[in-house]
């Protein structure tokens, strides 16, 4: 009874994070190119002011683009 529950259970989560990653592909690739660059040029900024290292602005840049 126990292992229904734990089945069900992580069934219900992979089928939720499955939907968060789809909504975030379909969100990111409705930007137009004026928005990606937008984004590109904020992440530069952080990383200018210290807020971000290097290797995560090169991780968030690869992810996204």
């Amino acid at each position: 009874m126990i292992e229904s529950y734990a089945t069900e259970a992580a069934t219900f989560l992979i089928g939720i994070g499955a939907g968060i990653a789809i909504r975030a592909k379909l969100w990111w690739k409705n930007k137009t190119a004026e928005e990606r660059r937008s984004f590109v040029y904020e992440i530069l900024q952080s990383l200018e002011d210290g807020k971000i290292t290097a290797a995560e602005a090169k991780t968030l840049i690869k992810n996204h683009l």
